[in-house]
């Protein structure tokens, strides 16, 4: 392979050569039991499940370097509990793997090596004795040749039928770098033969990633109907050959849905019973991306992305209408323009009652923040609320498509609207300037019992710092206060006239 980073699997083969190779006719057995004994260390002398626990705070090719120290420790790799199996430790090191990248040869050696950790213990009595794996996070590539993926399935499914196994993560990768969309489409056969070949290590999967698979209308839904056991699932890349891809398992396991810079016109969630999170992060087509329909135990939800021309802003209750559990709400604008519009809470009550902490995040500087309070008017229960502003010259996230940043004003607010449940109000990227301390001292007017105020500085940014020669983000236009005057003055300025008593921390 060339440069591989996982230097060798040479803890099987030495084993090989000490029983029948040159290695064993050049010392009796007896010396070899003496040098054997010379040469163990103090941690050598430890109980095999402490060898074992140390081992597991390794990573895999750390750990079988390890194992070659001592011939006692030589088997212990096949004995560990929890294995990460990541493709890319058997890769070339950069700069090498660009030049030197062979899908076949990377999976040979993978294929080679999860069988090598997957058979049961040697030293066993008993042969019956089947493995007994509690974690198993495996990343490889959807290859060309099937073998490879049906040798993998095999190996695991054989021990994962025992039942005693908490965990099985398959994350898939594509063999190729620019990928189009006939390459999206083979990948999806190759993954779809996988699963069909290997219908045991499938039955007890729990955690799936999948990247640049070009779906049929259905796969989504078989893909949860098959795999029962099911629990997290992230699509990263993918497409649809339809125009909306439909998700309806009603008896599926899932907890966890992620769906990041897919090319779906949008996502409809027909019926996932058991569903807790939804991400959905950098769509790539019109709002809203995602619908809901049955997802009743559904409580948290997060959206970000950095919006483009033709994304309209959208209704939260186009997305949400049916989540009336809903207890944690993240959306991120990425420094772009606000793709949500603010609604009264006589129309977001049925799904913001039982909301008990808001992220608004990167909201970019220059708009108007009162609009945000929309979500306090909607949302009685709400504990924690969370504002992070974004000012950062380079424009990272801005392209030639993104959308127009809009200043989003908001005049519907209720004149008598107090809040009674909020505890705590934290801005990150607060600065000395009126606006950020009218905002302040309006949720506290409205907040009455608001108990904490956390004030902090906008997160350093390196790319924007390099390309500006700054250290700080903190500049004339954004000052945070940071001596112990400007801070008291901050204070003294958002507690004139109130006699609230909340906690206010700065930095």
């Amino acid at each position: 392979m060339g440069g591989s980073r996982f230097t060798s699997w040479s803890w099987s083969s030495s084993s090989q050569q000490k029983k029948g190779g040159k290695e064993s006719s050049l010392t009796p057995p007896e010396q070899e039991e003496e040098l054997e004994t010379v040469g163990d260390d103090r941690i050598s002398a430890l109980p095999d499940d402490i060898l074992l626990q140390i081992l597991e705070r390794l990573d895999l090719p750390m750990a079988i370097r390890t194992s070659t120290l001592s011939r006692r420790w030589l088997q212990l790799p096949r004995l560990l509990s929890h294995l990460i199996i990541d493709i890319t430790h058997f890769m070339p090191a950069p700069p090498r793997r660009a030049v030197n990248f062979n899908v076949d040869q990377i999976m040979a050696a993978y294929t080679a090596a999860v069988n090598n950790l997957l058979l049961s213990s040697p030293s066993s009595s008993n042969s019956n004795t089947r493995r007994i794996i509690k974690r198993m996070q495996l990343s490889f590539f959807l290859s060309e040749d099937p073998s490879y993926l049906c040798s993998v399935g095999h190996a695991v499914g054989a021990i994962v039928d025992a039942g005693k196994t908490d965990l099985l993560e398959f994350s898939l990768w594509s063999d190729v770098g620019k990928l189009t969309l006939e390459h999206c489409q083979l990948l999806r056969q190759r993954f779809m033969s996988f699963s069909h070949s290997c219908p045991v290590a499938f039955r007890w999967l729990t955690n799936l990633a999948l990247r640049n698979l070009a779906f049929q209308e259905s796969d989504v839904s078989h893909i949860l109907n098959t795999c029962h056991n099911l629990k997290f699932l992230a699509l990263c890349s993918c497409v649809s050959d339809f125009v909306v891809l439909k998700i309806d398992a009603p008896h599926s396991e899932l907890l966890t849905l992620e769906i990041v810079t897919c090319g779906f016109d949008r996502v409809d969630l027909i019926h996932l019973p058991n569903l807790r999170r939804v991400v959905c992060w950098d769509w790539c087509l019109p709002n809203p991306p995602i619908r809901f329909g049955n997802v009743t135990r559904l409580h948290n939800m997060s959206l970000s992305c950095s919006a483009t021309y033709d994304q309209m802003p959208f209704r939260l209750t186009e997305l949400i209408s049916s989540a009336t559990n809903l207890t944690i709400l993240y959306l991120d604008f990425q420094d772009q323009m606000i793709w949500i519009e603010p609604q009264g809470p006589k129309l977001l009550y049925p799904v913001f009652s039982n909301v008990r902490d808001v992220y608004l995040c990167n909201i970019f500087y220059e708009c108007d923040l009162n609009w945000t309070v929309f979500v306090l008017e909607a949302a009685p229960r709400l504990s924690n609320f969370y504002l992070k502003l974004c000012q950062h010259p380079c424009e990272r996230n801005r392209c030639e498509d993104s959308a127009e940043k809009v200043n989003l004003l908001w005049d519907q607010m209720s004149s008598d609207f107090k809040h009674r449940h909020l505890n705590l109000l934290e801005i990150t990227g607060f600065a000395m300037d009126d606006k950020m301390i009218n905002y302040t001292r309006l949720i506290m007017e409205r907040a009455v019992n608001l108990k904490r105020i956390r004030l902090l500085d906008q997160v350093p940014y390196d790319k924007g710092n390099a390309m500006n020669g700054m250290g700080s983000t903190s500049s004339n236009k954004w000052r945070f206060p940071v001596d112990q005057g400007e801070k008291s003055l901050i204070k003294q300025k958002l507690i004139d006239g109130f006699s609230s008593s909340a906690e206010i921390t700065i930095g």
